[in-house]
């Protein structure tokens, strides 16, 4: 058996700073987060990039990113973000809202 997966919801794209620096959001947080053995990826949420129902199940847990986008706004990815994170609450798996990340967590 292998060791402990992640998933990134990523909710907003790159500074060029982050990109130079860690090479990107998602290389920043396995660096912040990551242990060895563990698996991380990412899923560019804002970008209407979503784990499907099957791929979801391998997770062990998520995090879900800051953004510059309003936690109670209506654009569709938000709209898709608020279901999936229901859908993760009823699975019972792990899940660390950072800013934006903590607002939409906290709304859904």
């Amino acid at each position: 058996m292998g060791g402990k997966k992640f998933g990134v919801l990523l909710c907003a794209d790159d500074s060029e700073n982050v990109k130079k620096r860690y090479g990107g959001h998602f290389g920043a947080f396995v660096r912040m987060l990551g242990e060895e053995g563990e698996t991380w990826k990412v899923f560019r949420v804002a970008n209407g990039e979503f784990p499907d129902d099957e791929e979801i199940k391998e997770f062990d847990g998520f995090v879900i990113t800051g953004s510059f986008s309003d936690a109670h706004g209506t654009d569709v990815w938000i709209c898709r973000l608020l279901n999936l994170l229901k859908q993760l609450d009823s699975m019972k798996k792990k899940v660390l809202g950072i800013c934006f990340g903590h607002q939409v967590y906290i709304y859904r």
